[in-house]
């Protein structure tokens, strides 16, 4: 695997490249706030072969820049998610998002939809169709309200806080654990938290805006959606609105959906090889998409 920093206006974004070009478009992973490209190392030698792999570090995140004055939101990630898959020389690509990295990808198939083959939502937050379904999780949104606070205190406190907030989206708490000292280790610098609380400000500020892909016929691809049956986030009734809506922006595109068994809201960490079989048969699919 092959990682490199990737200029976008100013700031660097680092991009891993893993698999070999081949007949299937390439295919391009999004992990979700607070996260990082680590996420995936387990699914990846599971995908199928003959496809271009890129694998990103979301700005603030990861190996990537500090984001500065750049903006944090789920539309400005997408925007730079644009502007590295034409740096890289990808005209078009199957995407695949978990979390929040699942508006992301969403909001770049709504806005760039001749550049979207298809799309898989893994745990997807910060997704909805309606208002009272763009939640933040309660003990994320404690953290949020104390960004001033935060600011001010040591990056290992922030961190912390962090890392108590996300490790119920593990249904294995010692595998969450673990994961976690890589995902956070990012923000335990003077910039990282600062990163960490522009990240937490948009996404507070995002909290009552619904979604406009999700809008009907607001996707002209195909969308896998595949949810862990244990994620404490998406509850059932959530989760059935989402899929109501996905269906409604996709059509007349199918909407597929997938219940991961035992698994909580890091499908990518505890259910590699479910996902990485619900990856492979999406990307089996003849092209379908219809850009407008």
């Amino acid at each position: 695997m092959r990682g490199e920093f990737v200029d976008l206006a100013g700031v660097r974004v680092y991009c891993h490249a893993f698999g070999s070009r081949g007949a299937g478009e390439p295919l391009v992973l999004v992990h979700g706030g607070f996260t990082s490209s680590h996420l995936w190392q387990d699914l990846l030698p599971r995908l199928p072969k003959g496809h271009r792999v890129l694998v990103m570090d979301l700005l603030g995140h990861g190996r990537s820049d500090p984001p500065g004055n750049a903006l944090m939101t789920v539309r400005a990630h997408a925007a730079r998610l644009a502007q590295l898959l034409d740096v890289m020389g990808v005209p078009v690509a199957s995407l695949v998002g978990h979390g929040m990295g699942a508006a992301i990808v969403t909001c770049f198939a709504h806005h760039y939809p001749e550049r979207a083959a298809q799309l898989a939502l893994v745990n997807p937050s910060f997704l909805a169709a309606e208002t009272r379904d763009v939640i933040m999780t309660g003990r994320t949104a404690r953290v949020a309200a104390l960004v001033p606070l935060w600011r001010r205190l040591s990056p290992g406190w922030l961190a912390s806080a962090l890392h108590s907030a996300i490790l119920p989206g593990y249904a294995h708490r010692d595998l969450g654990a673990r994961s976690l000292d890589v995902h956070l280790n990012a923000f335990r610098s003077r910039d990282g938290r600062d990163a960490a609380c522009a990240q937490l400000s948009a996404m507070r500020a995002s909290r009552n805006e619904p979604t406009v892909a999700l809008q009907p016929g607001g996707i002209h691809c195909p969308v896998t959606l595949a949810v862990g049956a244990l994620d404490p986030w998406l509850t059932v009734a959530r989760r059935d609105r989402l899929a109501a809506a996905l269906e409604a922006a996709t059509s007349p595109h199918p909407c597929t959906v997938h219940e991961l068994a035992g698994v909580a809201h890091m499908a990518p960490e505890e259910a590699p090889d479910h996902l990485g079989a619900i990856i492979a048969a999406m990307l089996a699919r003849p092209p379908q998409h219809t850009p407008k």
